[in-house]
């Protein structure tokens, strides 16, 4: 199991129970703020299925597993990814911590038993989205976006939730180029750049 690489994890027996299980991963780390991320990435989410008429129980465990590879050390997270053969984007390889959605996904399969291809793949493309994007994809990612993990209101926040209404893709849309038109991307990710070339050949269908 890939928690079993680094010996300053602590680990205790899966209760069965994802966020008990998530709360004591993440609280017994060091992780607490982590922990209050994702259950209001969680909550968010939720709202956002039943929005969109997606699987609650999915967008749920989507959001509180999402950042669960927190308890990784960004340079653990490179030397684990060069280990195993990840095809990596120079964006990865610069910012490792870019990594953590794929290393979350990992995670999620292997010590919490998730097989559910829309919460794994979700999950492994939350910061970043990626071209082709499903729901529930698109679901976490602007979930994860509104209900950041710094202080205060996300300065995109008001303009994102009203795209939200018009449609998930929208959502997106109105996120990336905020991000792109404010200089705000460290370094250009491939799934993002991918993502956000084709949701900007259709952006004229909402606005």
């Amino acid at each position: 199991m890939i928690l079993n690489n680094f010996d300053y994890i602590i680990i205790e027996t899966s209760s069965g129970d994802v966020r008990t299980d998530v709360k004591n991963l993440l609280s017994n780390n060091g992780k607490y703020k982590s922990y209050v991320h994702v259950s209001n990435v969680a909550a968010r989410n939720a709202l956002i299925a039943e929005a969109y008429d997606l699987d609650r129980d999915k967008c749920v465990i989507a959001g509180l597993l999402h950042d669960i590879s927190a308890v990784i050390r960004p340079e653990d997270m490179l030397k684990y990814a060069y280990e195993n053969s990840f095809d990596l984007c120079e964006a990865e390889r610069k910012y490792p911590f870019l990594l953590h959605q794929r290393l979350s996904k990992i995670i999620a399969a292997q010590y919490f038993n998730i097989s559910d291809e829309d919460i794994l793949s979700a999950i492994e493309c939350h910061t970043t989205l990626k071209k082709d994007a499903s729901k529930y994809e698109k679901s976490l990612f602007i979930a994860d976006k509104l209900a950041w993990d710094r202080e205060g209101i996300p300065p995109f926040y008001e303009e994102v939730n009203a795209a939200l209404a018009i449609s998930l893709e929208a959502a997106c849309w109105k996120y990336m180029k905020h991000m792109v038109g404010n200089g705000m991307i460290l370094y250009p990710h491939d799934w993002f750049t991918e993502a956000y070339e084709q949701l900007k050949g259709v952006s004229c269908n909402w606005y």
